[in-house]
């Protein structure tokens, strides 16, 4: 294990929370609503792709409304920076000591992933930051986990990735890595290749390593 490649919403922060209150508030001013099954789809997924859905229901329009939930965003990470989800400080700080490289891997855009990471104070943390503005498909294809692993110059199984929903989950395993899923407001099965944490507090680094040792030798068998 030579890379912790980790998604930022609902994996690293908890933020999901946030992206829904906006989903709801924009939606609202178009004069729509959001509820629990609009959220399950759009956990996880492309912030255009969200934009376009929400559209689509509202009929209104796609541009305008994205436009809407990344200001809502952003004045929501400046003004209440959020904390990093149980056990994750204590993960990165023995994975920077351990010299590990570490990638987020996120759908968001550059702007509000940026946003987060200096808000938060995290930016330190982060050796490469992968974003749907860089390249032309973002999860739940599997680009953004190859370009990161390309970036360290790394094979895919030497990478372990942290995910939280479906679309995320799809996005690593397509990519043919090591996968630690976090779900939590979304329902996971069990895929090969993959684990499932019920959060990361109390996981140390052994442990981990571990955890990935077994899911390679998933992968080899494949």
């Amino acid at each position: 294990m030579r890379a912790l490649l980790i998604d930022m919403d609902g994996t690293l922060v908890e933020t999901e929370t946030r992206w829904w209150q906006a989903e709801i508030d924009v939606m609202e001013k178009h004069g729509s609503t959001w509820d629990v099954d609009d959220q399950n789809q759009a956990i996880g997924g492309p912030l255009q792709a969200v934009a376009d859905y929400m559209a689509a229901k509202a009929k209104s329009d796609a541009k305008q409304m994205h436009q809407e939930i990344v200001d809502a965003m952003y004045e929501s990470f400046t003004k209440n920076p959020p904390e990093l989800q149980p056990g994750w400080f204590e993960i990165l700080t023995e994975a920077k000591k351990a010299h590990l490289k570490i990638a987020l891997v996120t759908a968001s855009n550059r702007y509000l992933a940026e946003t987060l990471l200096k808000s938060s104070k995290l930016e330190h943390y982060f050796d490469f930051v992968v974003t749907s503005d860089d390249l032309p498909r973002t999860k739940p294809h599997p680009d953004p986990y190859l370009h990161a692993a390309k970036h360290f110059g790394l094979d895919v199984l030497e990478c372990l990735v942290f995910e939280d929903s479906n679309t995320g989950v799809t996005s690593s395993l397509s990519a043919g890595m090591p996968t630690i899923a976090l779900p939590d407001r979304v329902l996971l099965d069990a895929r090969r290749g993959m684990r499932i944490f019920n959060g990361l507090k109390g996981v140390d680094l052994a442990l981990l390593k571990q955890t990935h040792q077994e899911l390679v030798k998933e992968w080899q068998e494949i």
